[in-house]
């Protein structure tokens, strides 16, 4: 009868400790440098947060470079805001001028990055366990596209 309160006991603290787990960060050093079309998110403060997409560009041609932000996205687990850098009519850099610092944010956003860079617009899929987060980007992106278009 001991026993079994004991390995009761233990059974309660092992399914407690599991129920309350939060991933963290993931630190994998094996991992390759993104691709240079793929900036992290900038160490210097981020701009002021606004909803309107900005734009900026080189004098017009056929194969202008122009830069675009989409809006500050917020949700539960950080703000997102993209910037886009055309040539012409391709997408040729997404950057992260805002992200969340930890959780599964870390790991979505250079996927949500490639993703973005390889389908050459928003229509992306959302990353599993990092819902928000993607929805965040795929806004922010969306709109600097757009300002993109309404240039």
């Amino acid at each position: 009868m001991k026993r079994t309160i004991f390995v009761v006991a233990l059974s309660v603290a092992g399914f407690i400790a599991v129920w309350r787990f939060e991933p963290g960060p993931v630190h994998n050093t094996a991992v390759a440098a993104p691709p240079p079309s793929i900036a992290a998110p900038s160490t210097a403060p981020a701009p002021p947060a606004s909803t309107a997409p900005s734009t900026t560009s080189t004098p017009d041609s056929a194969n202008a470079t122009v830069t675009t932000q989409g809006s500050a996205e917020s949700s539960n687990y950080g703000t997102v805001q993209v910037e886009v850098t055309f040539t012409g009519s391709r997408m040729v850099a997404v950057t992260l001028l805002q992200a969340p610092h930890d959780g599964r944010a870390l790991t979505a956003l250079p996927r949500l990055q490639e993703e973005a860079m390889k389908a050459q617009s928003a229509d992306i899929d959302t990353i599993t366990g990092a819902t928000e987060t993607s929805e965040s980007y795929k806004t922010s992106l969306r709109a600097a596209i757009d300002a993109r278009g309404n240039r």
